[in-house]
């Protein structure tokens, strides 16, 4: 019953929830609770975080992330970040602030929020809040003005709460002093590098040394629930042959639709590319300002763009072109740079403009307005998009009642129900929450099916081809598995570690050599650098470096992926102190401030989280964590930072 409760209950939410009774309903009671309960990620008091709440955060942060750090965000940089953990931290923290607010008084009118968001400088031309720019941000983000609207809310209520929080902060003067030799004293760090791969042509492992290695580290191999299901499939293309639109139906939908039919507004630009490396320092991205600034008067003077960019521009696939990027969809780009093009004449050039590449200079070479498609040119689209969507109707409802017609079997067969229809049973399995099974069209619904027993019927489910009903036929728990399974693994495995440590014993006796001894074996060197940069140069995969530059008067060994660094100091240049006026002093201060004020929150939500304090109730079910697929987007828009 409960299966069938939790398959048509779906309308019903979808109409009541926005009631506040049935919100209060949804989130507290009855078997929507019970159902949320089951599919928790997390639960803070009486609040329950669910995978779908969780995977929707871990995708938006996943976005911020690629807007830092473009290609240069790999699947293995993502585990260094600890992003599963990072996601579900800022979930549990936005609940516990909100919760905190409201019992501090500290809450939003609906006046202050469109207030808040007319300041939001991405919003704004002239000096003014812009509809249309807020607007075609939305429509970027994919976001309803409802959506952002409850998300800029959160954020004003944070930055309410941090400010009541920390209204008596305040920053020393040793402290502004230390933080100009951050941002001003120079480093430069020699290192060798040991590849652990250099060492494993002659590693042998025992059987034993195996086994020991194994039992060891099991959970590294420990194989996760697994489960197989039957399917029956409802393709689209079965219903397609007895589906019949008319010109008249596809006349009247093109007519109604007629923003779905038009070429968009199109602009021919030439752009200046100059590249800003990960990690670069004030000093470097000061030059490279300066660059841009003297290419703008350059060509604004008179000079010829085409000329410049082929002179200056990094962008290899343009810069032998002048620049020439070609006629560009308006609406391909992100509202930041949009609005300046929109707002761009003609000849007019404009910059400089950051970006996730670089530093932009652009030059409008001409436009193209939107214009109609005819209907001739896309009737024959449009018959056949409408007898697309009229058969995935078709094959929906189709599935819809084959699920009933299985339900109220007294003894549920698939197989039987198939041949009696004249259709096949699709066997698929066994695989795990994270493999892709290639039944469903949402990695969530996959999940999803582990939740129902064996034998249990499933749910209608949304295919690559259509729809589909499935029932669970096995289910296989997590397991240890036996060494004889994996054991080709493990001995690999057991190679490249021996491999490491040999690595590590190098580096160890090269780490206490003589300095010259090390010197003439022709060190790498990270170029200058000082601590405020994102990153050391060159070793950006050595997270701890930056914070340790200090102690590096003597060498010390480090491990990143199978490698193994010796890295010391080669020269460090203190600025003088008396070289700081008063507005550089002042811009330290505010940016200090900013900062003690977040750890002053921080240290509030890691107290709200104590046990032994007992301010909020925090339950994390850690192993559904694993359950958010490490893909890398690509060519996403840049978060809105409100902070």
């Amino acid at each position: 019953m409960l299966t069938y409760l939790r398959k048509h209950s779906k309308g019903w939410l979808a109409y009541t929830a926005f009631g506040a009774i049935i919100v209060v309903f949804v989130l507290w009671g009855g078997s929507s609770y019970i159902s949320r309960e089951a599919n928790k990620v997390a639960k803070i008091d009486r609040t329950i975080i669910t995978t779908e709440q969780y995977s929707k955060a871990y995708t938006d942060t996943l976005k911020r992330y690629q807007t830092q750090f473009g290609q240069a965000l790999t699947p293995e940089m993502i585990n260094r970040l600890n992003l599963r953990e990072q996601v579900l931290d800022e979930l549990i923290d936005q609940y516990i602030i909100e919760a905190d607010a409201a019992k501090m008084g500290i809450g939003v009118k609906d006046a202050d929020l469109q207030m808040f968001i007319s300041q939001v400088p991405a919003f704004q031309r002239d000096g003014k809040f812009d509809e249309a720019t807020y607007r075609r941000y939305l429509e970027y983000e994919r976001i309803t003005p409802a959506e952002f609207e409850q998300r800029a809310r959160r954020d004003f209520v944070k930055q309410l709460f941090k400010e009541v929080l920390t209204e008596n902060v305040i920053v020393a003067p040793q402290e502004i002093e230390a933080a100009f030799h951050q941002i001003s004293d120079t480093y430069e760090l020699h290192y060798l590098t040991v590849d652990s791969a250099t060492f494993s042509g002659d590693v042998q492992v025992s059987q034993e040394q195996v086994q020991g290695f194994f039992d060891a580290n099991k959970e590294r191999y420990r194989i996760p629930p697994r489960i197989t299901i039957a399917a029956i499939d409802f393709p689209v293309t079965r219903y397609l042959g007895s589906t019949e639109v008319t010109t008249e139906e596809a006349m009247d939908y093109y007519d109604g639709h007629k923003g779905e039919f038009s070429e968009p507004a199109q602009v021919h630009l030439r752009h200046i590319l100059i590249k800003v490396p990960e990690g670069a320092d004030a000093a470097s991205l000061t030059k490279k300002q300066e660059l841009a600034a003297q290419i703008i008067k350059e060509a604004k003077d008179g000079k010829d763009f085409a000329s410049l960019a082929a002179s200056y521009s990094e962008d290899e696939a343009t810069a032998g072109k002048g620049g020439d990027m070609g006629m560009l969809p308006l609406n391909s780009f992100h509202p930041e740079l949009g609005k300046i093009v929109e707002s761009m004449k003609p000849g007019d050039v404009n910059g400089p403009v950051m970006t996730a590449d670089g530093i932009q200079i652009i030059k409008l070479e001409g436009k193209e307005d939107a214009k109609a498609i005819p209907f001739d040119k896309v009737a024959a689209s449009v018959v056949d998009m409408l007898k697309m969507q009229r058969a995935r109707i078709v094959a929906h409802d189709e599935a819809e009642k084959a699920f009933m017609e299985l339900y109220e079997q007294d003894k549920l067969d698939l197989e039987g129900y198939a041949a009696k229809q004249g259709m096949e049973v699709r066997r698929i399995g066994p695989f795990s929450e994270n493999e892709k099974a290639g039944i469903a069209m949402s990695q969530e619904t996959v999940k999803k099916a582990f939740t129902f027993s064996a034998g249990e019927l499933g749910e209608v489910i949304e295919t690559p081809g259509g729809y589909a009903v499935y029932q669970v036929v096995k289910k296989d728990l997590s397991r240890i598995p036996d060494l004889e399974e994996v054991v080709d693994v493990v001995t690999a495995d057991a190679k490249a570690q021996t491999a490491l440590e040999r690595a590590k014993e190098h580096a160890q006796k090269l780490a206490t050599a003589p300095m010259n001894e090390l010197v003439s074996s022709n060190p790498s060197s990270t170029g200058k650098f000082t601590r405020s940069a994102s990153a050391v140069p060159k070793l950006s995969m050595l997270p701890k470096l930056m914070d340790e530059v200090d102690s590096l008067g003597t060498p010390k060994v480090y491990e990143s992926d199978g490698r193994v660094f010796i890295v010391w100091i080669k020269s460090k240049d203190t600025v003088d102190i008396r070289s700081l006026d008063k507005d550089q002093a002042e811009g330290l201060r505010k940016g200090l401030l900013a900062r003690k004020k977040e750890l002053v929150l921080q240290d509030y939500l890691e107290q709200a989280r104590d046990e032994k304090k007992g301010w909020h109730d925090v339950v994390i079910e850690r192993e559904r964590l694993a359950g958010s697929a490490e893909r890398v987007p690509q060519d996403v828009p840049p978060p809105m930072d409100f902070n």
